[in-house]
């Protein structure tokens, strides 16, 4: 990932629409290295296809600079640019063959018909189609569709791809499937991905870093380890997911004062809340939080059951193992340790 080589830097972006008071993109900061798959993740709304139509040229910014490779492409047409774009509703040309729909750019750049076929060919092995050379967009499949959408984009070479919401169309299955082979294809490229999503599954298993777009500015960026399990701000470790919140009373030298008892904590005197996610706890006794309460009903989901307890005046979600029983108002003791806590400054 990385290292020296391209690199994709934007700084101070914004972006605001005709008659607007207030910005779609807000001083946006954002550096992606070569073979790195940056995934902007955020909520309907957020700025993240407004920030892909600005990188590519679509449209023009407020403020900032976009440089790829050391060029500023801030006002460059967005022809010129060397950025491809994947959109999320495969924008094949109906009229046009597989074949026809990839070596598209190739032939508008003016390459030979000997070697439009060859580099045609090259991405359709890419991507898995061999053989479909000949169909038309109505005779595929929207996984198949996406893959020739994939394939036509990076058949001109570009130094960056853009996706925006690629898989959002397909099945829950067929999601699954292609993003592995879309990661796989990626990472054969020297190219800068960028990839916008608002699915967090969809974030976590494709990306080497994740920012969390919200109200057109990053919050947060990291990798989906740090992003998933160890966020620094409460929107964000909420839009991963479920998230228990323990109110935090006051600090006692190097405890925190808890309403599930005292928190080791060697950090500074900033107001600060803990969260653990549901999956962290647990039912055997352990150094940590010890929550008891009565459970107030469950959720079997196969894997796992998502049990809701109320403790107090409080409530909290845990996982528990698929085989277990549960009644509702029966008494229920779960553990936390203490490393599975996550501080978020308020």
């Amino acid at each position: 990932m990385g290292g020296e080589g391209l690199s994709l830097v934007i700084t101070d972006l914004s972006f605001r629409y005709p008659g607007s008071k207030s910005n779609v993109l807000d001083g946006i900061d954002l550096s992606i290295s070569d073979r790195e798959i940056f995934t902007l993740l955020g909520g309907s709304g957020s700025g993240k296809t407004t920030l892909l139509n600005v990188i590519a040229g679509f449209i023009k910014p407020l403020t900032g600079h976009i440089v790829l490779d050391g060029k500023d492409l801030t006002h460059e047409r967005s022809e010129k640019r060397q950025i491809g774009i994947v959109f999320q509703d495969y924008a094949l040309f109906p009229h046009m063959t597989v074949e026809g729909n990839v070596g598209f750019g190739p032939r508008a750049m003016g390459l030979s018909r000997k070697r439009v076929r060859s580099v045609t060919d090259d991405m359709l092995g890419l991507v898995g189609l061999e053989g479909y050379s000949a169909r038309i967009p109505s005779e595929l499949s929207g996984g198949e569709k996406q893959r020739v959408a994939l394939a036509r984009t990076l058949a001109v070479r570009p130094k960056v791809i853009l996706l925006d919401e690629p898989l959002s169309a397909l099945d829950t299955s067929l999601r699954e499937s292609l993003r592995k082979d879309l990661k796989r294809i990626l990472r054969e490229q020297n190219i800068i991905t960028l990839y916008i999503t608002h699915d967090q599954s969809e974030a976590l298993s494709i990306s080497d870093r994740i920012g969390f777009l919200s109200e057109g500015r990053i919050l947060e960026e990291g990798n989906p380890d740090q992003i998933y399990w160890r966020p620094t701000i409460k929107r964000t470790a909420e839009f991963m997911g479920l998230m228990n919140s323990i109110r935090i009373i006051k600090r006692n030298g190097s405890q925190l004062v808890s309403e599930l008892g005292d928190i080791p904590w060697k950090g500074d005197n900033r107001p600060i809340d803990m969260m653990f996610r549901p999956e962290s706890a647990c039912m055997e006794k352990r150094e940590g939080i010890e929550i008891k309460g009565r459970v107030k009903g469950s959720e079997y989901r196969g894997r796992d059951h998502l049990v809701d307890i109320t403790s107090g005046k409080r409530s909290y979600r845990v996982l528990a193992p698929h085989d277990s029983v549960f009644m509702k108002g029966e008494k229920i003791t779960v553990y936390v340790s203490f490393g599975s806590l996550v501080p978020i400054y308020r």
